[in-house]
């Protein structure tokens, strides 16, 4: 395993090193910073921003606002995927909804959120309605995929509604929210950028690339984007903790059960 982690990691370096490697070349064939900036304009930038008064305050924004959209839609998800498991009528009422929000482009979404709300709560929102369909169509497959038998068994043995939720439903929705979980973050995490870039909110990554472009600072736009692959890489293991230490009280919660 240790070899295996070992290896994985070498892979992923060289990757790294011929990504750098080939964005120099381009750089230096374009020979135009303000076309592509070499890596160490980028990383000049980068410590420039890091340096900045505001820098920690627009990262913590950024990713409250993603992960408020991200829990929002999750919360959401998980409420009325439930109800429209037991509910027909909630189903076909909310079919259409779902519908519009997945063909809706993005941009129509940020400028109407930009008629329709203050610039600060535009990121937080568009962040939603991306994710919402995804994690609704998520749970709600989930709770169609199971199993029915062990269902029927429940209801013969006369086990408790209480109990089916907790040792059949929660499970099975965990499960297959697990699988999109970090590409839904992601996505919300995009969103939430794009949203900061045309509602110009204060104390956002968003904000600050539009301002780089503004002044024609290219390198400066690369470096606020290696900042969003660092903040992504940071929420999942926000995420992942959280997963962890989900693991661990259910595997508690079972110890105990069976003492």
């Amino acid at each position: 395993m240790k070899r295996s982690t070992t290896k994985d990691n070498q892979l992923k370096l060289i990757s790294a090193l011929v990504l750098i490697g080939a964005w120099s070349l381009l750089s230096l064939f374009v020979g135009k910073e303000v076309l592509i900036p070499s890596p160490l304009a980028t990383l000049n930038s980068l410590v420039e921003i890091v340096g900045n008064g505001g820098f920690l305050k627009t990262i913590f924004y950024t990713m409250a606002r993603s992960l408020g959209g991200f829990l929002s839609s999750l919360l959401l998800a998980v409420f009325f995927g439930g109800l429209s498991k037991w509910s027909r009528i909630v189903r076909l009422l909310l079919k259409p909804f779902v519908e519009l929000l997945s063909a809706v482009p993005v941009i129509a979404v940020i400028l109407l959120a930009l008629i329709w709300l203050h610039s600060s709560l535009v990121p937080l929102f568009v962040g939603f309605l991306v994710v919402f369909p995804i994690m609704y169509q998520t749970v709600l497959s989930s709770l169609d995929d199971v199993d029915r038998k062990l269902l029927q068994m429940a209801r013969v043995y006369g086990v408790k509604r209480l109990t089916l939720i907790r040792d059949i439903y929660i499970p099975v929705i965990l499960h297959g929210l697990s699988n999109i979980s970090e590409t839904t973050l992601s996505t919300t995490l995009k969103m939430v950028v794009a949203g900061e870039v045309l509602s110009q909110s204060s104390f956002s990554i968003g904000g600050n690339l539009q301002l780089q472009r503004m002044y024609l600072n290219t390198s400066g736009v690369f470096a606020w984007i290696v900042v969003i692959l660092v903040v992504s890489k940071g929420l999942s293991l926000i995420l992942h903790g959280v997963g962890s230490i989900h693991t661990l009280s259910m595997n508690y919660t079972k110890i105990k059960d069976f003492e």
